[in-house]
């Protein structure tokens, strides 16, 4: 049986070459219907890349114009690629989406009737989002099974070997309601070699770039995972990135400045995480990065990852045993 993916944008790969990967031991094969996408993460845009990952792991490249070809089962990221399905060839395949961060919650009603299964981290995030169907499959999210090697990672960034905090810079849109620029000072003068990310999409404005500056670096593994791994700790500002944080056990000092209510806010209430507005109060951030680096926290990660999200290990080889 062939296992097919629909790859409109690189972002998808963190979810589908860890299915690729365990599919691969299974002796099964990998077919990738390529689309374009007018985007900064298009796969034609980054054929090369997509090209030397293929050949690493033995995909088939295939372009999305011969859709009909595919045979078995065949994965979406959300609703990416569905609306190329016809009834004329679709119906002996099992179409399985998987879920992205927390988008689902926009678009599931408009692919819940074209798709066999929806695969969900867990039922909370059903529950939550009044998304509940026969149809979903609550086994986690295949982007968490890759291994991180820290030494590895500071080799391929040329970093150093100080002890580091990742920025995961928020939208241009709240940059008024927050001093960036304070929060980079106390992260220096507490010692700690400043990595600034973001999106390809929403480049940093020069006069705010410090430190090691990072937009989409690498597909896969994905360069947000890569830094929240070799970080002390991360300082959010509203993201779904939370989620990555809490399975990846690392502490969050989050100020929340987007304009309407936190998205998974109630990842945000454990000892973890430390909660700011939009003030940056200086001896109290100083004291939450010395709390927070200094605590052994391992128990409330275990507690939020068991009441909310899922055991990010083995979740590929979980969606290859049930949908196969």
């Amino acid at each position: 049986m062939d296992i097919n993916f629909v790859v409109k944008e690189l972002t998808a790969l963190k979810y589908f070459l860890p299915i690729v990967i365990e599919a691969k031991k299974r002796n099964l094969k990998s077919n990738f219907f390529i689309g374009t996408y007018n985007k900064y993460n298009c796969p034609i845009k980054n054929f090369s890349f997509l090209k030397k990952i293929a050949k690493e792991l033995s995909i088939n490249l295939l372009d999305l114009k011969s859709l009909e070809k595919a045979a078995g089962v065949i994965f979406f990221v959300e609703k990416a690629g569905i609306e190329n399905m016809k009834p004329s060839f679709d119906k002996d395949l099992k179409k399985i989406s998987l879920t992205y961060m927390t988008d689902f919650s926009l678009s599931y009603d408009s692919y819940i009737n074209k798709v066999d299964h929806v695969v969900m981290p867990s039922k909370f995030f059903a529950e939550k989002y009044n998304k509940l169907s026969d149809k979903n499959l609550y086994l986690g999210s295949p982007k968490y099974d890759i291994v991180l090697d820290r030494e590895e990672i500071k080799k391929k960034y040329n970093l150093s070997n100080q002890k580091k905090a990742l920025i995961i810079f928020p939208r241009i849109r709240d940059l008024n309601k927050i001093d960036m620029s304070k929060i980079y000072n106390i992260v220096e003068e507490e010692g700690y070699e400043m990595l600034v990310k973001t999106r390809g999409k929403d480049p940093v404005p020069a006069r705010l770039r410090r430190g090691r500056y990072f937009e989409d670096d690498s597909w896969f593994p994905h360069t947000t995972m890569e830094l929240i791994e070799i970080s002390d700790f991360v300082v959010n500002f509203g993201s779904t990135s939370i989620k990555e944080c809490v399975l990846m056990k690392t502490p969050i000092i989050n100020f929340d400045i987007k304009p309407f209510p936190l998205v998974l806010d109630e990842l945000y209430n454990f000892d973890y995480c430390e909660k700011f507005s939009s003030d940056v109060d200086s001896e109290k951030l100083k004291n939450s990065i010395r709390n927070l680096t200094k605590s052994n926290l391992d128990s409330c990660f275990n507690l939020a990852i068991q009441k909310y999200l899922f055991d990010p290990k083995d979740t590929s080889s979980r969606i290859l045993d049930r949908v196969l």
